[in-house]
């Protein structure tokens, strides 16, 4: 009856298809074979709607053999995971580093050692994220106040967080 004319692509795909995915995957794999047949194909398309391709095997070859170039030299930069638990042989309890539960309790003993209008200021200010002026707007007083009251927390509680810190991070 009618025979339909196939177009170049679907007659170099009939043709190079099956030797091409052998030497896509004996190169780079299943999974990445399939993304870079995808793209080979689809270039492929492209490149046809403006130019003839008078030697596709060869052109499919190039570009393939480019696009697993790029896929290793892709694969390079990317860093290789490493377990760093089985690398190290870390232990789950380390007695090198203090426990965080106590090290959060001894931050909150601290807060409650400071006076109720300094621990105000400096929860509000670095906790809750609240600016000074607006604690001072907010209490009716003068911003230079809010500042001396941050400033003496903060102080006082360098002074009774020092150990911990230094139990924490390590002597300095």
């Amino acid at each position: 009856m009618y025979e339909i004319e196939k177009t170049a692509w679907e007659e170099a795909y009939e043709a190079h298809a099956g030797e091409l995915e052998a030497f896509a995957r004996s190169r780079v794999g299943d999974l990445a074979a399939e993304d870079l047949l995808q793209e080979l194909w689809s270039a492929f398309a492209t490149a046809l709607e403006v130019e003839e391709i008078l030697q596709p095997r060869a052109w499919l070859y190039r570009v393939l053999r480019n696009r697993i170039t790029d896929e290793y030299r892709t694969a390079a930069r990317r860093p290789a995971f490493v377990d760093l638990d089985e690398e190290f042989d870390v232990e789950e309890e380390s007695d090198d580093f203090p426990d965080p539960d106590d090290t959060w309790e001894s931050i909150e003993e601290a807060f409650d050692l400071l006076p109720p209008d300094q621990r105000e200021v400096f929860v509000r200010n670095e906790l809750d994220g609240e600016t000074l002026r607006e604690i001072a707007e907010d209490l009716g007083l003068p911003l230079k106040t809010i500042i001396s009251r941050k400033g003496y927390a903060r102080r006082r509680l360098q002074d009774l967080l020092r150990e911990v810190y230094d139990d924490y991070f390590g002597e300095e």
